[in-house]
């Protein structure tokens, strides 16, 4: 199971910054996007109800799909309803945190190369991916393997060779 957890800046862009999204859609397709309680509450300010976009997936919340695609994307636009309130998951993307690989890049996204050159990026994605899965932690109960997140972050970052 994936848990995407993801490109930041609160209301705002990406975390990676100067990287230009090809609005391919790949990411809005089946997503397992998983939701934190901010992330609810945040998209319930707006006024969607709970059911419109929220579906239990095994243990977690996660973003409801329809006919294929994440209930806010608009496949007419190639764009995302909700973009400046979307969720922290959506944020950080294409980084993913894998309970088998730890931290790792969607292969999906075709611009991974592109983000996995941008180590200052990785970094406050890292960080934000952090504060995401602690508070899942909180919120849900999730156990997060601490030591895989820890082995994967630091060979994202260069600091070890990618085995």
């Amino acid at each position: 199971m994936h848990i995407f957890v993801p490109r930041f800046k609160l209301f705002g862009g990406s975390l990676f910054e100067h990287a230009k999204c090809l609005s391919c859609g790949l990411c809005c397709r089946n997503t397992e996007m998983v939701l934190t309680a901010g992330d609810i509450e945040r998209l319930e300010r707006l006024g969607f109800s709970r059911e419109a976009f929220v579906e239990l997936r095994g243990r977690l919340p996660r973003l409801r799909n329809v006919n294929g695609y994440c209930v806010f994307y608009d496949r007419r636009t190639g764009r995302c309803t909700v973009y400046n309130y979307r969720p922290s998951g959506c944020r950080v993307y294409p980084l993913v945190f894998d309970e088998e690989r730890g931290v790792a890049f969607d292969p999906e996204c075709p611009l991974v190369g592109e983000f996995a050159s941008r180590r200052e990026d990785i970094k406050r994605a890292l960080g934000e991916l952090k504060r995401v899965l602690k508070e899942l932690e909180t919120s849900h109960g999730y156990r997060v393997k601490w030591r895989l997140f820890y082995r994967s972050a630091r060979r994202l970052e260069g600091l070890e060779t990618v085995k």
